[in-house]
């Protein structure tokens, strides 16, 4: 019976309950608490937008680590005063978490095993994942508007992808042509020789399906960061908000060599533009890749 006692005492604490106790701490050191402050469940319930037993098993993690003192029929009080609270866990970056969970939610909805109504804690549960990060995924979706806020801490999809899909490829048609003609536009020559250089690997070896990923990420890369050259900070954001859509709905990630292979060569076209200072040839180039990559689309996104 003792051991049995002792493994559950020495159990790991889960995700949720380690990021909750970071979180706790910070809010303790922001607010300056001094030793002996009562921490109340039901008020970190509301700050965090979680129920008791996350925060519960939280405040017994921070008890264990002597950052807090039980008091019977009190809860917690702070032991000492908090002067460490690192603003993020060692790790994954907050933009490693928010991509991975994209892809996850994107897997999930499409296996149906996502209903179109689900609670962020839900989420957190399921796919282990930061509450910080759920939130800002589910407004990120929610500003593209995929998805929608429901009374509560409740959501709910509202987009089909097919429509979501062919109406991002027409605003892309609008905004990505326009970027490379923007005055400010300033070609960064050392990111265009390391993207002509990723390209160029994808282009010279035989393709294999596992390769998907990384192609992906390359092709991302190559739309973000011409929108930086742009040197206009709203279609940045735009072209960011396109990658993040598009994210969620290439879930499947299949593409076949010779579309592959006309992609890059596409890119490598309109980087040649740019490079020899004919913006306005690459801008029509861009313009022809687009809706070439539309007209591929079957329900997986086009390069």
């Amino acid at each position: 019976m003792a051991a049995r006692s002792a493994s559950r005492h020495t159990a790991p604490p889960s995700r949720l309950q380690a990021e909750l106790a970071r979180r706790i701490l910070k809010l303790l050191k922001d607010q300056g608490a001094a030793p002996g402050y009562h921490l109340v469940e039901l008020d970190l319930c509301r700050a965090f937008g979680v129920s008791r037993t996350p925060v519960r098993g939280a405040l017994k993690l921070l008890a264990g680590e002597g950052a807090l003192e039980p008091r019977a029929g009190r809860g917690f009080v702070l032991a000492r005063k908090v002067t460490d609270a690192p603003d993020a866990p060692p790790g994954e970056t907050g933009d490693d978490e928010a991509r991975r969970l994209l892809g996850a939610l994107a897997q999930a909805r499409s296996d149906g095993k996502l209903e179109g109504r689900f609670a962020q804690q839900e989420i957190v549960r399921r796919f282990g994942a930061r509450l910080p990060v759920v939130l800002a995924v589910l407004r990120q979706l929610g500003a593209l508007g995929l998805v929608e806020r429901r009374p509560g801490n409740g959501w709910a999809f509202a987009a089909d992808a097919p429509r979501a899909q062919a109406e991002s490829y027409a605003f892309r048609r609008a905004l990505e042509p326009a970027m490379l003609l923007q005055p400010g536009f300033a070609l960064d020559r050392v990111w265009l020789e390391k993207t002509r250089a990723a390209h160029l690997k994808f282009r010279r070896r035989p393709w294999q399906g596992s390769d998907a990923v990384d192609f992906y990420e390359v092709n991302a890369d190559f739309h973000e960061q011409l929108a930086r050259c742009s040197g206009n900070r709203y279609m940045l954001g735009a072209v960011r908000q396109q990658i993040a859509l598009r994210r969620f709905l290439n879930d499947q990630l299949e593409y076949d060599a010779r579309r592959v292979n006309s992609a890059i060569d596409d890119h490598l076209e309109i980087l040649a533009a740019l490079e020899g200072g004919w913006n306005d040839k690459a801008a029509a180039l861009m313009l022809h890749h687009l809706t070439i990559s539309a007209s591929h689309a079957r329900g997986e996104d086009g390069a």
